[in-house]
């Protein structure tokens, strides 16, 4: 049963095109500029979800919200340290210089003062432009890790062996699950949705397994079509010869489809935008869930530079990020899903996971920046890609990567909101390293409570489940780029994210107990050397 309904999401799709159709007749003309500096101390973050690392912004080049995503989310959403924020219902360019904001868009925009804190900033941008209405994901995605088989397929073969050795060997080596995601390659050709008979012979065995093994099954899915492909783009040249094409339209080439290139080559696409598309593709979604035995998807794609300057949608004037926010409110009619990309899921019920990380410390930093940008971005149910990293190559037998990585990776997500494997901890780990990873994928079920009470919370109010420090301590001198963080109002948590064990961590006012039963109180830096392999530094506030 579906969560949220297909009726529900076309009637939100609907009223998304009229208000775009109205906007842009409104607005239609040269773009305006706005320039807004920066107050004294004022720190501004938001937007750009891949860019944490450059968060709070300084110096930040022209970036264009209508056809940029940097691999991941974005929003025309920027909130500040002094209260203020910035939201267009439509997208917008924008970029700063030694702090101070600059914005082309269609009319002018002045921030909204909303308080003096980065909290009532953000809060306030929530209540009035992206509500959230008490909707979540299902508590499976949260309570255990998920496994996803891209890595061990990358390194072994995609086929139906490889990934049924992988489910059954979680269980084997004693590590918890709530999903299995099967990656991509099973597809015959992109748009075919028919399992590939060489390769995956009997796929309703393969989720059938994972369901008995007690885990929730996911597949990867996409709405690209192979341009030879007579089973799925050929099919719809014939099947709507009369009506309003169904796939997205070249500007360059009138009355042809759009071929884009994307990272497994050149397809067309599905409209989205088109609501006779987005119910098309929705429903040989669903009836291919049901036939195959599948509880929801791992839905690729939905960067707009994919069809940046060469796409015509289905209204004039409609523009790549309304594409992909069309794509964000197909994927929540399936309450299982995880997305990558995408434009304006503030607010919305979604699983969103990063861009594929690099196996290097640097990676691992930037991840944790990430996942706290995602809050003040209306995204709270955020997580860090694949543990180590979701590069496959690096985990090939003679590949370079780093076990340490892998178990700072994992101490890393522990205490977030989900986290994900992929690599196998058991065949690239020593005995040793593997049992502190399934310590820690272990103490993430222990969280679980408290982690489901921090959904339910951000799920009617908005707030971010991990949390900058700045957001939950304004005034103490938190407004900049921090390792740390906090899960919730309860818990610091302080990941080591450097080779040399290292970690330091400020403690705000208060008193704190820390995962070693001492008890602190702040303000106070503590700097941690040679951290154990087995140990993840976080902290308790057990007073203000």
């Amino acid at each position: 049963m579906k969560s949220v309904s297909l009726q529900f999401i076309r009637v939100s799709l609907n009223a998304f095109i009229l208000g775009l159709w109205t906007s842009v007749s409104l607005l239609a003309g040269n773009p305006v500029k706005s320039v807004i500096p920066a107050l004294e101390g004022e720190k501004w973050w938001g937007a750009v979800l891949m860019d944490g690392d450059n968060q709070p912004f300084v110096d930040f080049p022209s970036f264009d919200l209508a056809s940029e995503c940097h691999d991941g989310q974005t929003t025309p959403l920027l909130v500040s340290s002094k209260g203020r924020y910035v939201w267009s219902d439509r997208p917008f360019v924008f970029s700063f210089q030694d702090g101070d904001l600059t914005i082309d868009a269609d009319a002018p925009i002045t921030p909204i003062e909303a308080g003096s804190t980065l909290r009532e900033a953000y809060l306030a941008a929530s209540a009035a432009h992206f509500p959230f209405d008490g909707r979540t994901p299902p508590e499976e995605m949260f309570c255990k890790p998920q496994f996803n088989n891209w890595i061990e397929s990358a390194v072994f073969g995609i086929n139906q062996k490889n990934a049924e050795d992988y489910v059954r060997a979680i269980a084997a080596n004693g590590f918890p699950c709530g999903v299995v995601m099967i990656d991509g390659g099973w597809m015959v050709q992109h748009g075919t949705f028919r399992f590939n008979p060489e390769t995956f012979p009997r796929p309703i065995e393969l989720f059938d397994l994972i369901h008995d093994a007690g885990y929730k099954a996911m597949l990867w899915a996409c709405y690209f079509l192979s341009p030879d492909n007579r089973e799925g783009y050929l099919d719809y040249r014939l099947k709507y010869p009369r009506k309003k094409p169904l796939l997205v339209e070249s500007t360059e080439y009138p009355g042809e489809e759009c071929i884009v290139h994307w990272w497994s080559g050149k397809s067309v696409s599905l409209d989205l935008t088109n609501p006779e598309a987005f119910d098309e593709f929705a429903g040989i979604l669903d009836s291919f869930r049901q036939q195959y035995h599948i509880d929801g998807f791992k839905f690729d794609g939905g960067n707009p530079e994919y069809f940046r300057g060469k796409a015509k949608f289905w209204k004039p004037d409609m523009q790549a990020c309304d594409f992909a926010h069309a794509y964000n409110l197909l994927g929540i009619t399936f309450p299982f899903h995880e997305f990558r990309a995408g434009y304006r899921a503030s607010g919305l019920p979604l699983i969103v996971r990063l861009q594929d990380i690099a196996p290097t410390w640097q990676g691992l930093e930037s991840m944790v920046y990430d996942v706290q940008l995602a809050g003040l971005m209306g995204c709270p149910y955020t997580f860090g890609d694949m543990i180590g990293g979701g590069q496959g190559g690096a985990y090939a037998p003679g590949g370079t990567y780093s076990s340490k990585l892998i178990v700072r990776s994992c101490q890393a997500q522990t205490l977030m909101p989900m986290m994900q494997f992929s690599v196998a901890p058991w065949r690239v780990l020593s005995k040793e390293e593997c049992d502190i990873c399934r310590d820690y994928a272990l103490m993430h079920v222990a969280f679980s409570d408290y982690i489901l009470e921090q959904v339910r919370h951000a799920a009617t109010t908005g707030e971010p489940i991990v949390r900058t420090m700045e957001y939950e301590f304004p005034g103490q001198g938190f407004d900049r780029r921090m390792s740390q963080y906090m899960f919730g109002p309860r818990y610091l948590v302080a990941p080591v994210i450097r080779e040399d064990d290292s970690v330091t961590v400020e403690l705000p006012k208060g008193r704190w107990k820390d995962d070693q039963g001492k008890v602190f109180r702040g303000p106070r830096v503590l700097e941690l050397k040679n951290v154990p392999l087995n140990r993840l530094p976080y902290y308790e506030r057990i007073s203000k």
